[in-house]
């Protein structure tokens, strides 16, 4: 089977390796579609992310996490039933046995492994194998493109069950790539408002605004602070999401928050570091929370895309090749073509 292997930072090889075998209770997986994910890109860009290195996983390694593809054969102890089926693949692999996973916060379970993080290849292979219990079968009207953003949707609503979100009420979405336009769809079908966004790029804008955004700003040309508070009485937002994972965001994520507002840390910076001004975090009182992942939320997310008919598909702008690798991520790691979610197709 093919592979694309990250061998160096910025330089995907196409190479071949065996299709592997399922072993108990995993099921073999012929991968149908692959999202090129923010976090994918700093390993990409940086070799690193959140401390996690391609010299973790022993040299070059197959990145990619967000996954639909056809189950093709399960080993012992799996159900066959999903033979033939249509999944989308949960990522993250947790122990089950730990104290956080029977707390049920198992998305931060120490012993776990993610597809395409080190040491764990990814899905960016004619071929996976995957513990079956993650393999989840998609309804027939949730396509290839949409079924790969539910990962994304799923964090989404782990996010705002982080912070209790209701209706009625201001929220800001600072960065509206894939993450910030799932939050954006979840806050149009859940009463809040008015829905804020912002971000660097204007097609990005333009699409928020087509999926539910109220207002929309550049911080390039708007002064985003000012805006904010006129538009909620002087008061900033009860809600605010930080989707971009950058230095800016970080210190605009505090000012924005209403008093006692509470604020998600989704995005993942290039510098392994948080900052923003204490005093002024202290003083409104806010809840900061940092989201790691889904936590047992992408049922929740199928329903979501189902019921309420999200335009997942929305966002797919780019489908390339398993051969074409490269220029995938070139093209999402520079922003360019007007790419906002990029699929690779095996």
């Amino acid at each position: 089977m093919k592979q694309a292997v990250l061998a160096a930072p910025g330089r995907f090889e196409l190479r071949k390796a065996p299709v592997p075998s399922p072993g108990p209770g995993e099921a073999l997986v012929r991968v149908r579609a692959v999202g090129v994910c923010g976090s994918d890109l700093h390993m990409f860009k940086e070799g690193c992310i959140g401390g996690i290195t391609i010299e973790q996983a022993g040299g070059p390694f197959v990145p990619g996490h967000e996954c639909v593809g056809t189950v093709e054969a399960v080993g012992p102890e799996a159900d066959p039933a999903l033979v033939g089926r249509r999944v989308f693949v949960e990522p993250a692999i947790n122990c089950g046995r730990c104290r956080w996973c029977l707390a049920g916060v198992p998305n931060v379970c120490p012993h776990h492994e993610f597809l395409g993080l080190p040491p764990r290849g990814g899905c960016l292979s004619e071929y996976i194998v995957h513990p079956a219990r993650l393999c989840e079968p998609l309804d027939d009207h949730i396509d290839d493109d949409a079924g790969v953003l539910l990962e994304p949707l799923a964090i989404a609503v782990h996010s705002l069950d982080r912070l209790g979100v209701a209706g009625g009420l201001p929220a800001v979405i600072l960065g509206v790539g894939p993450i910030g336009l799932t939050h954006l769809m979840l806050l149009a079908h859940s009463g809040l408002g008015p829905i804020i966004v912002t971000d660097l790029l204007d097609y990005r804008l333009e699409l928020a605004r087509d999926l539910g955004a109220d207002h929309a700003f550049n911080p390039r040309r708007d002064d985003v602070i000012a805006a904010v508070r006129e538009l909620t009485g002087g008061h900033g937002a009860e809600f605010v999401f930080e989707c971009a994972g950058c230095e800016e965001t970080f210190e605009q994520m505090v000012e924005l928050a209403a008093p006692a507002g509470r604020v998600a840390v989704v995005g993942i910076p290039a510098e392994d570091r948080l900052a923003f001004k204490h005093s002024t975090a202290r003083r409104k009182g806010l809840d900061v929370l940092m989201v790691r992942r889904a936590n047992r939320t992408f049922h929740r997310a199928a329903a979501w895309a189902r019921q309420a008919n999200l335009p997942l598909a929305k966002l797919v702008t780019h489908h390339f090749p398993l051969e074409q690798t490269q220029r995938a991520y070139e093209t999402a790691a520079g922003y360019a073509d007007g790419v906002v979610k990029a699929i690779i197709r095996p």
